[in-house]
């Protein structure tokens, strides 16, 4: 009878896997590419992980734009279609046209973001604005650019249409039919909820307006990673770290950090962390492996201070700790073990 059971629950889980996608074969693909305007295609590999943590943000994106078409290759099962296609690793995530030209995705494997990238392809590379329309581009993407060129900014104006090209997969770019006293481009990180300007002078340098949209496209609390990390540690700032297992907790800590992140920007990093890759680096900041938790490091002098209170991790809470470590109420960690209380619930 368990058997029966267990049985019948890996069956029923498998087929929930499969439902999420949608594999098509060689044949199937190119009638399907050449039948739409556009078409979003998933090249994965089922049993890996990655594949298996993009499954549900796919799923969840075809309930909500049911308009459009996505579709999913298995390279485990036809990896000579994959090679024909040019697909390098797994999941790759790519909008195709009528034609067969198409635009990769290289952003989070989440709904939204995939969402926003779908539907930014479907706007110009630059759009015009006037003071009636700019409001509503403002807030059409998550972070939007629009500059005001007079006749004297011919050079920066062809400069902010070439990174519009190099960049339209990310953000969406938009050149006003008006002059602003004194600002040349906006920003408006609408995730974040900043906006920055930069005046001729700022942006009048080589590479200048590039460094612009990165430093206002960067999240305010972004995960760090292998290819990030050495930025934290050269930027002279104190970082909090939050390690957590799963994204959902990563993704809650977010959003209730934010308004404090964006308090302390001055002095303070905010980054989340994958625990399970970084287990040593848990441990080096007093933390136990695999669970949630909160560390405070201060680069400069090397001094650790691990969150281990018993109140549950929230912003309240972390700025009191923040505090108290100024105040130096907290002694720096020192190797010694932590009776650390689990925060899972967060």
């Amino acid at each position: 009878m368990r058997e029966s059971i267990w049985t019948l629950y890996t069956l029923a889980v498998l087929l929930q896997r499969v439902l999420a996608w949608e594999h098509l074969e060689g044949k199937e693909l190119e009638t399907t590419l050449g039948a739409r305007d556009r078409t979003l295609v998933a090249f994965v590999l089922p049993d890996e992980e990655h594949t298996q943590a993009l499954e549900p943000e796919w799923a969840a994106l075809q309930k909500q734009n049911q308009e459009d078409v996505y579709v999913s290759i298995d390279c485990s099962q036809d990896a000579k279609l994959c090679q024909k296609y040019n697909v390098r690793s797994c999941p790759t995530i790519r909008l195709y046209k009528q034609d067969g030209s198409y635009t990769s995705y290289r952003g989070p494997r989440k709904t939204q973001p995939i969402k926003s990238f779908v539907q930014r392809q479907s706007r110009p590379v630059v759009s015009y604005v006037n003071d009636q329309s700019m409001p509503s581009f403002q807030t059409s993407d998550d972070i939007t650019f629009i500059g005001h060129f007079g006749p004297s900014e011919k050079q920066i104006k062809e400069d902010f249409t070439k990174l519009a090209k190099q960049y339209h997969d990310r953000f969406s770019f938009a050149i006003a039919d008006y002059t602003l006293p004194k600002v040349l481009v906006e920003c408006f990180n609408n995730v974040d909820e900043i906006s920055l300007s930069a005046t001729s002078n700022d942006v009048a340098s080589p590479g200048a307006l590039q460094d612009f949209i990165f430093s206002c496209s960067t999240p305010l609390i972004p995960e760090m990673t292998r290819r990030n990390e050495m930025d934290f540690f050269q930027s002279g700032k104190s970082i909090v770290y939050f390690f957590a297992h799963s994204q959902q907790k990563k993704d809650a800590f977010v959003s209730d950090i934010r308004p404090l992140a964006k308090k302390y920007d001055e002095y303070l990093h905010f980054v989340t962390i994958d625990a399970k890759e970084y287990a040593d680096a848990a441990k080096l900041m007093g933390l136990k492996e695999g669970r949630t938790g909160l560390s405070v490091q201060n680069p400069n002098n090397g001094d650790v201070f691990p969150y281990a209170r018993k109140e549950a991790i929230s912003a309240a809470v972390v700025e009191a700790f923040l505090v108290d470590i100024i105040q130096g109420k907290v002694k720096p960690w020192r190797g010694e073990e932590l009776h650390q209380q689990g925060h899972d619930e967060l």
